[in-house]
C-alpha cells in the first residue's frame, strides 16, 4: 500500500471499525451497510484531520468507495 492508501486505512478503521482490513479495497456505500450519509460525514471529516486538509463536502460528495477517496486524495 502507498501512503495515501494506509493513511485512508487508518481512517476507515475509526469509521467502520467492524469492517475487516482486507476489505478496505473494495469497501463502497452500496456493499458496506454502516456507509450512509452520518458514516460519510464522519469518514471525511477523519480523512480531513488525517491528511491535514480542509474537505470541501460537495467535492468528495460522489466519492463512496475506498478507490474513489484513494483517487480524490490524489488529486488533493
Amino acid at each position: 500500500m502507498d501512503d495515501v492508501r494506509d493513511r485512508l486505512g487508518r481512517c476507515f478503521a475509526l469509521a467502520f471499525p467492524k469492517l475487516d482490513p482486507s476489505q478496505y479495497a473494495t469497501a463502497n456505500a452500496q456493499n458496506v451497510s454502516e456507509w450512509d450519509s452520518v458514516a460519510q460525514l464522519t469518514l471525511l471529516t477523519l480523512i480531513g484531520e488525517e491528511f491535514q486538509m480542509e474537505i470541501d463536502f460537495e467535492e468528495f460528495e460522489h466519492a463512496n468507495s475506498f478507490e474513489a477517496l484513494v483517487q480524490a486524495l490524489h488529486i488533493q
